[in-house]
């Protein structure tokens, strides 16, 4: 099968939707089938990685046509209205995955016209033109229709539980130091929990345009001497990482689309912690510990609880393990790939 992949974000921007749309291309093509990703992400030479995949950047009409000419299904993860008239007219089938929610139309009393006219056309036109999956059955509730699958994004297979890997912190952060990831909420909680003689080590894995202010702000809470602070991490020395945190805690301000930061952690066996709206709720909800998002005091409640429960800690690591199997890269490449293949026999 011809697959081309179009993701708006492709490395090097570090995110959730570049993570998985490489995942999912090197599953495909380790299934034997042809696979291009295309990508709205330009990259000077030095930042261009090797992959596995054909990898073209910021294509133009031209460029659609021609590769579109072999192409036997198209897949887009996230929206990009731009290019659909080249996918239009191929009249190639059309997969459409949603990552994230639909944006607000109204920022500070005003319209937003951009994201107006994108989703109204998104919803007259896109329901007609192609086939639609969502990365959670929140991202499904809230964009409302046209009706597709609910599909969650794979964790890639080299996430494990590591034999002989020693614990040093007691809990652990992996994610953008951005102000939606909510690690202000973490390092109060944490102040919280010092508070009431609790000291815990934290280490912090990432970067971002918010860490120095993060940092200033662990000094004013009096709380930095329980901090390690590194960049971002990837392949084994990320499965390492989580391998040896004590908990991992996702304290996300907004509602995250799925959270898959927290599945790489339960695939190596750690509970997780994690804010309660959006899809990292709907991941966790049975399986791990949850929070109001932004609500310092009850994320600090359930640091004390699972630091002086041991038996609640196991019992939920073994149950984030079984949990992370649903989320398997085999599985869920390959029901994309049945969605393919339904979708051509049409």
């Amino acid at each position: 099968m011809q697959i081309c992949l179009h993701s708006s974000q492709f490395f090097p921007i570090i995110g959730g939707v570049t993570q998985v749309t490489y995942t999912l291309a090197n599953y495909w093509v380790q299934q034997k089938h042809q696979v291009t990703v295309v990508t709205d992400t330009p990259a000077v030479e030095a930042q261009n990685m090797s992959f596995n995949f054909p990898l073209i950047r910021c294509p133009n009409f031209a460029i659609w046509n021609s590769l579109l000419r072999n192409t036997d299904v198209i897949v887009s993860k996230g929206y990009s209205l731009r290019h659909l008239p080249s996918w239009l007219l191929s009249r190639k089938p059309i997969i459409w995955i949603h990552p994230i929610y639909i944006p607000e139309l109204i920022q500070s009393n005003q319209i937003n016209w951009r994201s107006l006219v994108r989703t109204l056309l998104g919803r007259a036109i896109l329901p007609l033109a192609a086939s639609h999956v969502y990365v959670s059955h929140t991202i499904e509730k809230q964009i409302g229709s046209p009706k597709g699958l609910v599909i969650y994004n794979p964790v890639q297979s080299c996430f494990r539980p590591l034999p002989n890997i020693a614990i040093n912190n007691d809990f652990a952060f992996f994610g953008r130091m951005d102000p939606e990831k909510g690690v202000d909420s973490l390092l109060k909680a944490l102040a919280i929990c010092k508070q009431r003689k609790k000291i815990y080590t934290l280490n912090l894995y990432g970067q971002g345009p918010y860490l120095s202010e993060w940092q200033n702000l662990a000094e004013t809470l009096g709380i930095s001497s329980q901090l390690r602070w590194y960049p971002f991490l990837r392949d084994e020395e990320l499965v390492k990482a989580m391998n040896e945190a004590g908990v991992v805690v996702m304290p996300s301000q907004w509602a995250e689309p799925m959270g898959l930061v927290a599945v790489e952690a339960m695939a190596c066996g750690k509970a997780v912690i994690g804010s309660r709206q959006g899809g990292l709720g709907e991941v966790l909800e049975g399986y791990g510990l949850t929070f109001e998002n932004g609500n310092a005091q009850e994320l600090a409640e359930c640091m004390i609880q699972i630091k002086e429960t041991p038996d609640l800690r196991l019992t939920l690591e073994k149950k984030a393990y079984e949990r992370s199997k649903y989320f398997a890269l085999a599985t869920i490449g390959d029901k994309y790939l049945q969605l393919f293949e339904n979708v051509l026999k049409k």
